[in-house]
């Protein structure tokens, strides 16, 4: 059977995956490349973690993460629910990530109907790997007031010991796709261990002051940024004044951002671009002007000038100013 090439469909991932993003912040954009790349039904990313962070994998003797301490590792599914009960997967695919002969982890995909997986598949999934593996040896340290596109805000309000006493929709729903990641059910009573050590850091502040109330963690399409304070005692806490737990009430406030380099290559994809001027765009957008993409590419100026006057055609702009105007929204801190 002839494959295409689906050279555009590389380069997006290439350019995704030598953005400096965290990977559980691209995974779901590159599943999605890799659905197209090699047809799916599920996707599943499992890093592996130090033997004390993690639990052992029930038949296995590997250890995978299963309270998710950042940045250390995680699990994401692109189909929700696929391998239940009843829905055994038809046929499986599974390639290793590692770094200097030490195991990472593995990238598993599944076909619930269709053709086996065949040779090209494997040698297109191991080419995944690759990209993936050099975002894990590269990507840097998340840190809180990085900037972005703030995508939702919310906000929850609970005891020193972790009781929840007020808790938003939205927070709710943030909650509920942090604990789908790492194969959890948020109960909506307790405060997950993200939002405890936040709370944590605000109780005993005094006690352990390198702990600050301020977190950072790398979720699937976005970053969770979230700081805790002290809220004046009130409402639920008035009501167990008895109870030490709830002199004083602690509220955790959020924002999920879209990080601005893959805000940018996600309206990349608005436009038919050649694998060069998706690569030039990219970094203009990164940088803010074509000496950026002179400075992260191996081309002569006139490849560059070409690229840019054909992103310009295809956005429909005449300058760097037009075409950052569409390429990058405005931003906002923590």
């Amino acid at each position: 059977m002839s494959r295409k090439k689906n050279s555009r469909q590389w380069a997006r991932l290439r350019i995704l995956c030598y953005a400096g993003l965290d990977l559980m912040t691209i995974v779901q954009d590159a599943f999605t490349l890799v659905r197209e790349l090699v047809p799916n039904s599920c996707a599943e990313l499992a890093l592996r973690v130090d033997p004390v962070e993690a639990a052992p994998l029930a038949g296995s003797d590997a250890t995978y993460v299963s309270v998710l301490p950042p940045p250390s590792g995680y699990a994401y599914r692109d189909h929700a629910g696929f391998t239940a009960n009843g829905t055994p997967a038809l046929h499986t695919l599974q390639v290793s990530l590692s770094n200097a002969g030490r195991r990472l982890g593995e990238i598993t995909l599944w076909r619930h109907e269709g053709p086996a997986f065949d040779r090209h598949d494997e040698e297109d999934l191991q080419r995944v790997a690759t990209y993936f593996e050099h975002v894990l040896r590269n990507a840097p340290e998340l840190a809180a007031g990085s900037a972005g596109v703030v995508e939702d805000e919310a906000m929850l309000l609970a005891t020193v010991d972790g009781q929840i006493l007020y808790l938003s929709d939205s927070a709710g729903a943030l909650l509920d796709q942090l604990a789908a990641q790492e194969r959890q059910v948020f109960n909506r009573r307790t405060l997950p261990p993200f939002c405890l050590r936040l709370v944590e850091s605000v109780a005993h502040g005094d006690r352990y002051p390198w702990l600050l109330p301020l977190g950072t963690l790398a979720m699937a399409g976005g970053v969770l940024e979230a700081r805790a304070q002290w809220m004046s005692a009130g409402g639920a806490a008035a009501l167990h004044a008895e109870d030490p737990a709830y002199i004083r009430t602690v509220g955790i406030f959020m924002k999920f951002v879209v990080p601005l380099p893959l805000r940018i290559w996600r309206a990349l994809g608005s436009v038919e671009l050649s694998p060069q001027q998706a690569e030039v765009a990219f970094w203009m957008g990164v940088g803010g002007g074509r000496e950026s993409a002179r400075a992260n590419m191996e081309v002569s100026d006139a490849v560059l000038r070409d690229c840019v006057k054909a992103v310009y055609e295809k956005f429909g702009c005449s300058s760097e100013a037009g075409l950052l105007e569409q390429l990058r929204p405005t931003v906002s801190r923590m």
